[in-house]
């Protein structure tokens, strides 16, 4: 019987078949070769990022507890001391607040002339406010000795020009805990009879306030007119958010004084203590503008005096 080829397939060679090539289209819908490489590189950064979120959220929760913890600890010391500090009065050296803290209050509509009462304290009882103007000057540091040994607080009027050439001074007066008065840039006075001229004691106001805030970094809202002259005055330092401040005791030891005289030292204690006759005396002296020995001298008496008469030292904002 004789064999017989199968037919071949329209298209398709001898030699392509032998070669084993099909030359016929792939099945239906072709065949998807899987790229391996590219599984394997996609894979691995699916699991990197995967990695870093489970970091990032493990340290979040573990953040979140260690500021939970040190919140509680720091309440749970805080407490005690706040109710500590509550109990405790309040030293009679503490630093007074800065300017970015206490605003000046509204001026008083009149020359203040008498101390004030204490804060917190006995609106009645008798006080006493002393206040030292001219400065700083070289006998300053020996006033802050003395006033630090008795425990006593006082008001510096300073002039703007002597801040500027020792406002390391001027820092001394606050870091002890006294307040800060202006008592103009130079010390200029005008004509008793004229008065204040309103831009020049605008610019002595503005200069020394300035001279001031430079050294401080506080507000001083308080104004002492060089030589006492109230005329055409209220209306500017008003503007400048300031109160005016005489006083009702003068020592007059800005005359007089001369170095080795002994016997000042003791008419200076008995002209202060006129203010004995009353409640809320002010009392003017001087640390700066000129030779102040006489004042240091009398100054621990003076204010042993008042002690034994019943009087609690204040400065102007009625701290003890």
């Amino acid at each position: 019987m004789a064999v017989t080829s199968p037919p071949r397939p329209p298209g398709v060679s001898t030699a392509s078949r032998r070669a084993g090539v099909a030359s016929q289209p792939p099945p239906y819908g072709g065949q998807l070769r899987v790229h391996w490489d590219r599984v394997v590189v996609f894979a691995v950064i699916l699991v990197l990022i995967l990695v870093l979120i489970v970091v990032m959220i493990t340290r979040a929760v573990a953040g979140t507890g260690r500021r939970a913890e040190v919140s509680s600890t720091d309440r749970s010391t805080a407490q005690p001391a706040a109710a500590e500090s509550a109990t405790q009065p309040a030293a009679a050296t503490s630093a007074p607040p800065s300017a970015a803290q206490l605003l000046c209050p509204t001026p008083a509509s009149q020359p203040i002339s008498a101390a004030p009462a204490m804060a917190g304290g006995d609106p009645a009882a008798p006080t006493v406010a002393l206040t030292f103007d001219d400065g700083p000057g070289e006998f300053t540091p020996q006033v802050l000795d003395i006033l630090r040994e008795k425990q006593v607080r006082a008001t510096f009027f300073v002039l703007g020009h002597e801040v500027a050439q020792m406002p390391e001074m001027l820092q001394a007066i606050v870091g002890e805990g006294h307040m800060v008065g202006n008592h103009s840039w130079s010390h200029d006075m005008p004509n008793r009879s004229s008065g204040w001229k309103a831009s020049t004691l605008t610019r002595e106001i503005d200069r020394a306030g300035e001279a001031i805030a430079e050294a401080t970094g506080q507000q001083a809202c308080l104004f002492r007119p060089p030589g006492g002259v109230i005329k055409g005055a209220p209306e500017v330092s008003r503007k400048a958010s300031l109160s005016i401040v005489m006083w009702s005791v003068d020592t007059r030891d800005w005359s007089g004084q001369r170095p080795g005289d002994v016997t000042f030292a003791d008419i200076l204690r008995k002209r202060a203590l006129r203010g004995l006759k009353e409640e809320h005396p002010l009392v003017l002296m001087h640390d700066g503008g000129g030779y102040r020995g006489s004042t240091v001298a009398a100054l621990p008496g003076i204010i042993d005096d008042y002690r034994a008469a019943g009087y609690q030292f204040v400065d102007l904002a009625g701290r003890v």
